[in-house]
């Protein structure tokens, strides 16, 4: 018996999600430049209201062996700033569209919103087993979110994103002057710092696993969907 494989496309991302997702890449990746850059020029973070160099701080990188001279001269405080700003309304709007577009025409409601009979214990314990057995695309239909996948997704967008935004206008004085409950809300600038700082490491953990699932279940196949839209499934002839 000879085995002969012929390839199925399917639709798979919507022209809305695929340039949204492309942006969202390019400023992502400005803002975490742009925030070491930033940081460096400030290497330390402090819980509070308070915080400067001498004071008492929760973390330092001198501690890790880079002297505040040193981050100084690797960083750039002043294009940091310009960039981080830039982009982070870049990021601001483009997500905007991307969740009226897909509340709009119903792909959060379809696709990636999780459904009363996929949410229990027993299902949630055989997807975490499933994403550590790494069998890739067997996990769950090619054009679907697993479950796993869904609950993140929403928790990124509608949990984490706010949270990042907040915790970044609330390091600015003149948001803070027009909304002063937001430095009540993290309690102190300092406090916002050191939590944005927080949150982008869980970022940066999260586009690691992201991009792990994409190799696993075939790096080039799910590139080219993002960029063309269209998803090659694998199918046998005998």
């Amino acid at each position: 018996m000879v085995r002969i494989f012929s390839k199925q496309w399917i639709k798979l991302h919507s022209y809305n999600v695929r340039i949204c997702h492309w942006i969202n890449v390019i400023a992502s990746g400005y803002l975490l430049i742009s925030g070491i850059h930033i940081f460096l020029d400030f290497p330390e973070l402090y819980w509070g209201h308070t915080g400067y160099q001498g004071y008492p701080a929760i973390f330092k990188l001198s501690d890790w062996g880079i002297s505040w001279d040193d981050a100084g001269a690797l960083g750039d405080r002043m294009w940091g700033r310009n960039y981080h700003i830039t982009f982070a309304w870049v990021f601001l709007i483009n997500g905007f569209v991307y969740v009226v577009w897909n509340i709009w025409t119903g792909h959060f409601r379809d696709r990636m919103i999780p459904q009363r009979n996929e949410i229990s214990i027993e299902k949630l314990q055989t997807a975490v087993q499933s994403q550590l057995s790494l069998t890739g695309p067997k996990r769950h239909a090619p054009d679907n979110y697993g479950i796993l996948q869904k609950l993140s997704y929403v928790l990124l967008i509608f949990v984490f994103t706010p949270f990042m935004i907040l915790t970044g206008i609330a390091q600015s004085p003149g948001f803070t002057a027009a909304i002063p409950s937001l430095l009540d809300l993290f309690g102190g600038r300092q406090s916002a710092r050191s939590l944005h700082t927080i949150g982008t490491i869980f970022l940066v953990l999260f586009v690691v696993v992201h991009v792990l699932e994409v190799v696993t279940a075939g790096a080039w196949n799910k590139i080219r969907a993002m960029v063309t839209g269209n998803l090659a499934l694998q199918r046998d002839k005998e």
